[in-house]
């Protein structure tokens, strides 16, 4: 989920004379940036639907490198993106720090469809590892507004051996979420930790740890 806001940055650096990777490039990498998105991903594909445009985001651990087009087998997630929003989000990484409240105002353009994509990863399809965790195949979704305003929601359904996600609440949840931007933060690296490790073990220890931490962001029903 927190890859949202690292697309929502990749937003805010373009203009109208710009490519999109090229105004990503004009944007001051400072070690605060590199350190937020440090193993939320390795290799994210960006596709900007308008355009057709093409290119990787790299995080090698000390820098942020990117490059065009995308070679599928060797990146974590493909992401699609529009070119909506976009002057909204500008202010948010002029400084190069994100704080809570410019998290949320990302996340809440690319909430939905980054968690889709997440869940499409297809080990997060296999139903004995969503049941190794507990996780239920239908949940509600709040991603909680700092600032008090109204909150983003979507509805998780694991059904047929996939997950469908939702914008909006739809359904009687046996879950539910209420989350601010650093518990998807802490959501993602523990996961994407998951995903790449890909082993038993791994999954066992992802399962202990998610049921530590949804105590605290959210209710069963």
């Amino acid at each position: 989920m927190i890859k949202i806001i690292f697309i929502g940055l990749i937003f805010s650096a373009l203009s109208s004379q710009a490519t999109s990777i090229d105004a990503w490039r004009g944007i001051l990498q400072t070690p605060e940036l590199v350190e937020y998105f440090d193993n939320v991903f390795q290799r994210l594909g960006i596709e900007v639907e308008e355009t057709g445009e093409r290119f990787t985001i790299e995080h090698t651990g000390s820098e942020l490198i990117l490059s065009d087009g995308i070679d599928e087998s060797n990146v974590d997630f493909i992401v699609p993106i529009k070119l909506q929003n976009i002057q909204n989000m500008i202010n948010h990484s002029k400084d190069g720090k994100i704080d809570s409240s410019e998290s949320w105002r990302i996340l809440d353009v690319l909430f939905t469809p980054l968690t889709k994509v997440t869940l499409q990863t297809p080990v997060l399809a296999v139903n004995w590892r969503r049941k190794l965790a507990g996780i239920e195949d239908l949940i509600h979704v709040y991603l909680i507004n700092p600032e008090g305003g109204e909150a983003s929601k979507h509805t998780l359904i694991y059904i047929k051996g996939e997950w469908l996600v939702l914008k909006g609440l739809h359904g009687t949840p046996k879950r539910t979420y209420r989350m601010s931007p650093e518990n998807s933060l802490d959501y993602q690296r523990v996961i994407f930790k998951a995903i790449k490790k890909d082993t038993f073990f791994g999954w066992m220890k992802f399962a202990s740890w998610y049921k530590k931490w949804r105590k605290g962001v959210s209710v069963d029903h």
